[in-house]
């Protein structure tokens, strides 16, 4: 069995390499394009997300797990790809064609976003190559790290080498699409060495589409929730509002992505301990990843919400100001994606409770629904109350994921609320230090000197004071990664 804490390492590498190329590239082409041809894409982009679940009908996350199930039976392994890859196959085909006819939907006639939405379409039909879910399951994650680190090169050069002008928006467009149907192409052709199509009669697909739904609903949740913010957005027509909503979306998923992905890697294993009976071990890794993975994500969270409208000015140049709050807001909201993550990924998911998930995201999804259409009924169109509606949907969520763990007795979740609290009461010192750097040295929101020495300011000191409660506790969770720190370093040394 390949070593998870290997595994961990290529998975963080990834998410590395998706954090540092979409911040040179994002900054690059947000500087670079106009700001209202940028918002033609960002609002195509929106209703293309809207198509991708549907092209793939939640094959990623149930693959996942039943891959992981069979991956010791060479045979079932085969045939288990093969009825996962032919559905996929059908539902991409479908899903382009509503996709092709649906434009006058949601856009009037214009040419630029006549010419991205048709270039978009690429992306939907790059899902029949889809396959990460093999990948994963097999946990073939040092494959995945060099694959990721070609692609986004290749990525990285072509924008910089094609979108010279601020109305190279298509040339941009086809990049993004083309790079993905090349991603998605080596994987395929790196699974398909391994595994082989067999046939598959129809009446095998009855038993998985229930799951597959529900898997459908789980997995993009966010259909229902930011999606669905940015959808209202779409539909007022402010096409800048899009762009600020996403932009500050992006810059929070692309930096914290690189802590809560991580936590991904440990499904297969989960599934493999729940289906071997090992409850014990199960628990154990729970409770150890959840911590580990607040630790991490809680400081980080905090710190991206104090600097939140720094971090856009950087991003986004000046005329993306107006999306500070937006981007602090959105870190907030990461902590309680986290904890969405471990409570439904974790443990209702890998039990089973498919059908549960998706009861109680429909319901939270319902209330996010009803309150942007209050929003929208009033013409309240700033984007900021559109995401505050999203992140009481999803603490609503939540809270009946911690109800029903509870009321089944499926995890004690005393461990892991405990962690969350203290690694939450830490963080906010930084709110305080923010405050005092602040008021002691004030900047203006323009890129300059000053504002970097207030930022590195703020983040010395609020990395001084967590290490510090962190050493008055003695946290374990520190300690051994001071230990693995300490130990790497030995070897580069010697090396």
């Amino acid at each position: 069995m390949k070593s998870i804490k290997l595994n961990a390492l290529a998975f963080i590498g990834i998410r590395v390499l998706n954090i540092i190329f979409p911040i040179l590239t994002g900054t690059y082409v947000a500087r670079v394009l106009d700001r209202t041809d940028y918002g033609y894409f960002n609002s195509v982009d929106t209703i293309l997300s809207f198509f991708l679940p549907f092209a793939t009908y939640g094959v990623y996350n149930y693959g996942l797990r039943a891959i992981s199930n069979v991956k010791d039976n060479k045979k079932e392994l085969n045939k288990v790809f093969s009825s996962l890859f032919y559905l996929c196959i059908a539902c991409t085909i479908i899903t382009t064609l509503v996709y092709a006819f649906s434009y006058p939907l949601f856009f009037a006639a214009n040419p630029i976003i006549q010419k991205i939405y048709l270039v978009m379409g690429v992306q939907l039909v790059a899902q029949i190559f889809s396959i990460e879910w093999v990948n994963e399951a097999l946990e073939n994650y040092s494959f995945l790290f060099y694959k990721t680190a070609f692609i986004r090169v290749l990525m990285l050069i072509s924008i910089f080498l094609f979108v010279k002008n601020e109305h190279d928006i298509v040339v941009y467009t086809l990049v993004m699409s083309l790079s993905t149907l090349i991603n998605y192409l080596i994987s395929y052709f790196w699974i398909k060495r391994d595994i082989k199509f067999v046939k598959v009669s129809l009446s095998e697909f009855k038993p998985i589409m229930l799951p597959l739904t529900a898997m459908l609903i789980f997995a993009n949740a966010n259909m229902l929730f930011t999606f669905l913010d940015r959808l209202f957005l779409v539909k007022t027509g402010i096409d800048v509002n899009v762009s600020y909503y996403t932009i500050a979306q992006r810059i929070v998923t692309v930096i914290a992505g690189v802590v809560t992905g991580a936590i991904g890697v440990s499904v297969p294993r989960l599934s493999y301990y729940l289906g071997k009976g090992k409850k014990e071990e199960y628990v154990n890794l729970v409770n150890r990843g959840s911590r580990i993975f607040n630790f991490f994500i809680i400081p980080l969270s905090i710190g991206l919400m104090i600097f939140g409208p720094q971090a856009i000015l950087v991003y986004g140049s000046e005329k993306y100001i107006d999306g500070g709050i937006l981007t602090s807001l959105f870190a907030i909201r990461t902590i309680i994606l986290a904890l969405e993550t471990i409570l439904g990924s974790q443990i209702l998911f890998i039990n089973g409770y498919e059908r549960r998930i998706t009861l109680y995201t429909v319901f939270a999804g319902i209330l996010n629904l009803i309150l942007d259409s209050l929003l929208y009924f009033y013409d309240i169109y700033t984007p900021e109350y559109y995401l505050i509606t999203t992140m009481l949907s999803e603490t609503f969520l939540l809270i009946l994921y911690v109800l029903f763990i509870n009321k089944r007795k499926l995890i004690n979740l005393r461990h892991i609320l405990k962690y969350t609290l203290r690694y939450s009461l830490f963080s906010l010192t930084f709110v305080l230090i923010s405050f005092i750097v602040n008021f002691i040295y004030p900047v203006q929101m323009v890129i300059n000197l000053p504002l970097f020495i207030n930022m590195f300011i703020i983040m010395m000191l609020s990395v001084l004071s967590y290490i510090g409660l962190l050493v008055w506790t003695k946290d374990s969770i520190f300690y051994e990664f001071l230990g693995h720190v300490i130990s790497l370093k030995k070897r580069i040394k010697k090396s």
